[in-house]
């Protein structure tokens, strides 16, 4: 009865370790993919959890100061002088405006025909919009075609204005 005894235990043993078994491996199956990051690199400012936030403060960033601002508004109106050119060929055109334009512009403006741009000439005086800073501003422009909105940015005030958008107003 006794020799039966470590016989019945081990089996009562295995049949627990089993039955925690999958419940174990769904727990530790579900953990990690329940805080796993949706970014490829695993990188969320949610989620660093090293004080980062705390050991650098996000400070406001400044308005556009006035020789910022008088910039931006001699970048705005070079850029669309410089696209307002319907009749130069394709890739003049596009020698010409790639250095005006921010990695993201670039990209949105890559393949434009200049035959498509309506505008041909800035008629005016550009005005640096409301509620602008010193790394990204809105600018109108008066041109031929009626208004447009230059988005430029920078990475800092010490670096020049690029042009990220190039519109219509109202659009």
């Amino acid at each position: 009865m006794f020799a039966a005894l470590p016989a019945t235990l081990t089996v009562s043993l295995l049949i627990a370790g089993c039955t925690s078994t999958p419940g174990a491996s769904e727990t530790s199956t579900d953990a990690p993919s329940a805080s796993a990051s949706p970014s490829p690199t695993g990188d969320s400012p949610h989620q660093h959890g090293s004080g980062e936030e705390e050991d650098h403060p996000t400070e406001p960033i400044p308005e556009a100061g006035e020789a910022s601002q008088t910039d931006a508004v001699a970048a705005a109106e070079r850029v669309v002088t410089v696209f307002a050119r319907p009749t130069l060929d394709e890739a003049q055109w596009w020698n010409e405006l790639v250095p005006l334009l921010s990695q993201k512009g670039a990209v949105a403006y890559e393949g434009t025909l200049p035959s498509n741009v309506p505008v041909t000439a800035v008629t005016g005086t550009a005005l640096v919009l409301p509620a602008s800073t010193e790394v990204a501003t809105l600018v109108e422009v008066p041109t031929d075609a009626g208004l447009y909105i230059v988005t430029l940015v920078r990475d800092s005030a010490d670096q020049p204005w690029l042009a990220e958008r190039i519109r219509p107003a109202g659009q």
